[in-house]
């Protein structure tokens, strides 16, 4: 991996901070921008040690209260097979103009592909996106979502309302692929599976869900069950 000696000073800084889920990286210490945008930097985490890390894309995200936001895409290529290489997203910041300082990072996973970082807007809140899915007949929901809050970004759970809407589907039914929300609109819909279905026959309808946000977790407000055609 292409890492200049400064960034070792990174690490170091970062490391107190970091989860082993993903990688939040606030409070990190500042590169400047022109080593953010050439080389990776090293992640606290560890799981990519060995193998080789390039820039794939290094772009805008926007700005959130003068805050000015850029992402990088590391892709990482593993020495010995290819399938497990993988790529992470990583959202810096720009406190003054030349320096950069990395404040989000994914977790990176063969299985889990990630889209750019997206700032978004719904009611008073100001929202970092993150699209994430996971390879598979699944296509599970792997995003990674956070609050602007107190001049820094929040993690948000953006997955244990699940369990409460396996609790309100009627007894037999299941969501049994990836849920996609719009979280500006803070609504999502899925088709429902019935016990017997074929993964790529869901024959129970379809789920139209009004979603909100408690704190920092999205939490299920309301569900409506829809009677579709079903499968042939």
């Amino acid at each position: 991996m292409r890492r200049g000696a400064f960034f070792l000073l990174v690490a170091l800084g970062l490391a107190p901070s970091l989860s082993t889920a993903a990688a939040d990286l606030q409070p990190s210490v500042s590169v400047t921008a022109p080593g953010a945008k050439a080389s990776c930097l090293p992640m606290p985490d560890d799981r990519d040690a060995g193998e080789s890390c390039v820039i794939a894309e290094f772009g805008e995200v926007g700005a959130v209260d003068n805050h000015r936001f850029h992402f990088a895409v590391y892709q990482y290529q593993n020495p010995s097979s290819s399938v497990l290489n993988h790529t992470r997203v990583v959202v810096f910041e720009a406190p003054v103009p030349g320096t950069m300082r990395a404040v989000v990072a994914t977790e990176s996973d063969p299985a889990i592909g990630y889209d750019k970082p997206r700032i978004l807007r719904s009611g008073d809140r100001v929202l970092l996106h993150i699209p994430g899915r996971e390879a598979g007949t699944g296509n599970f929901n792997r995003e990674r979502l956070y609050m602007w809050r107190a001049g820094q970004w929040r993690e948000v759970d953006t997955t244990s309302w699940l369990d409460d809407l396996t609790r309100r589907l009627p007894a037999g039914y299941g969501a049994w692929k990836g849920i996609y929300p719009d979280y500006r609109t803070l609504k999502a819909s899925t088709p429902l599976w019935r016990k017997g279905d074929g993964n790529a026959c869901p024959t129970g309808g379809r789920a139209d869900l009004v979603l909100g946000l408690h704190d920092d977790r999205i939490v299920l407000r309301g569900l409506r069950h829809r009677r579709t055609a079903e499968c042939s």
